[in-house]
């Protein structure tokens, strides 16, 4: 199975059914496959062939959706961009990834306009709005032939690069294919039991594996999904209540914010039934505090974007364990391993590593740390962890970030749960 595939098999089904909700407009599943499918015209028209790279730097807005499957059905590649990313950091993705166009928004246009050499194999901007340069996207999507468009991919294709933080060197292009992205998607709907009765809002950023992943779920189920950005309390509350969310995945500080919001008991959340915090750890405190404050089941999971995003959830039929990220996911191994490269046993730290069908392709033009990072066969994650006797796994916390306190290893996050703690 491949992207276009599924969203072919969805609409075949769902057609009728709003698939994103923006601005309190619906988009139905037909209209959703019919744009992805007239813009994938539009991208071939233009010259986009499989395996060119094509930037994103777009809010969340369905014209991301869009992009991303038209590309997919063209056999290209989308790459994502960090809308905060100043003109060095653009520069150095579209160079890094041998980007051939750029879809931006207006605002995010300008950056490029500001990179004096433009990168040698750049030919195309595409503007989802009116500015001075570039194709209009809106224009292109309207002239473009309407229809079926064949899949030129596989799933084995590469269906998004998506850069790391960088935070201790030049970010790396993570290589993540239709299938690593589909069984993930599919590994989280599974276990969470979401279907075409949910509806989802994403509100976390769509350049971020996270964001993609929560809109895969969503399609993948049926569901609807309410597209929001950028993230603003009081209209994260009247769009639950308004479109009877029950799936609300966020980040760490998206649900403090709710949780002592001073409006939050003016609003009808019931509907909630459960979320997801990524991204970061989530301080023990602050699981409860949003829990109970919300009403809502809320699971935390574990991941990095080379393993598509999270490789361990908490379950929603299993006891629950403070401060534990959950289990693996079906199908795939994760396993704590010492510096000599042994697997360890139950209740020992060491080194999370993962093996299974999310796990990258590799990283885009870097052979030598792909080897390292994928060394063994297994993903080395550098994140510091633990799993105890009934398979529940621990995140300690990342193996470069350990502090040394008088000839003992201490752990950030020991700090954290502490200072959370104090009001």
């Amino acid at each position: 199975m491949h992207l276009p595939g599924m969203l072919e098999a969805k609409a075949a089904v769902m057609g009728t059914r709003p698939a994103v909700i923006y601005k309190d407009q619906p988009i139905k599943y037909s209209e959703l496959l019919s744009r992805a499918q007239r813009f994938a015209h539009a991208l071939q028209d233009l010259g986009i062939k499989p395996d060119d790279k094509v930037a994103i730097m777009l809010n969340n807005c369905p014209e991301f959706i869009v992009s991303f499957f038209a590309l997919a059905y063209l056999g290209a590649v989308a790459v994502p961009v960090n809308i905060f990313y100043k003109e060095r950091e653009l520069d150095y993705l579209l160079r890094n990834s041998d980007a051939v166009a750029l879809i931006a928004s207006p605002g995010f246009a300008v950056i490029y306009d500001k990179i004096e050499s433009k990168p040698p194999l750049f030919k195309w901007l595409i503007v989802n709005g009116s500015h001075q340069s570039g194709l209009e996207f809106s224009k292109l999507e309207a002239g473009a032939q309407p229809g079926p468009v064949d899949a030129r991919c596989t799933g084995d294709s590469v269906a998004e690069i998506l850069y790391t933080s960088g935070t201790t060197a030049d970010p790396k292009g993570t290589m993540l294919t239709h299938t690593n992205l589909l069984f993930h998607a599919n590994s989280i709907v599974n276990l969470l039991k979401l279907d075409d009765n949910d509806r989802s809002m994403l509100v976390v950023p769509m350049f971020h594996g996270y964001g993609i992943t929560v809109m895969l779920c969503s399609l993948i189920t049926g569901a609807s999904m309410v597209l929001l950005d950028p993230f603003n309390p009081a209209e994260v509350f009247e769009q639950i209540q308004k479109h009877r969310v029950t799936f609300l995945p966020m980040v760490v500080a998206m649900y403090f914010v709710l949780t002592n919001h001073p409006d939050r008991t003016k609003y009808d959340l019931s509907c909630l039934r459960i979320g997801i915090s990524g991204a970061s750890a989530m301080p023990a405190q602050l699981m409860k505090d949003a829990s109970q404050a919300l009403n809502i089941k809320i699971l935390e999971a574990w991941g990095l974007t080379e393993c598509s995003a999270s490789a361990t959830i908490q379950r929603m039929d299993m006891p629950y364990k403070e401060g534990s990220v959950g289990l693996a996911y079906p199908g795939i191994t994760v396993g704590v391993m010492d510096e000599s490269g042994n697997l360890k046993g139950a209740d020992e730290v060491g080194e999370l590593v993962i093996q299974g069908p999310l796990v990258m392709k590799g990283y885009y033009k870097k052979p030598q740390e792909t080897a390292q990072a994928l060394s063994g066969g297994w993903l080395h994650t550098g994140d510091m962890g633990y799993y105890d006797k009934d398979g529940y796994f621990f995140m300690v916390d990342r193996k470069k970030e350990l502090i040394n306190v008088g000839g003992e290893k201490v752990f950030p996050r020991e700090v954290e749960e502490v200072m959370y703690q104090h009001p």
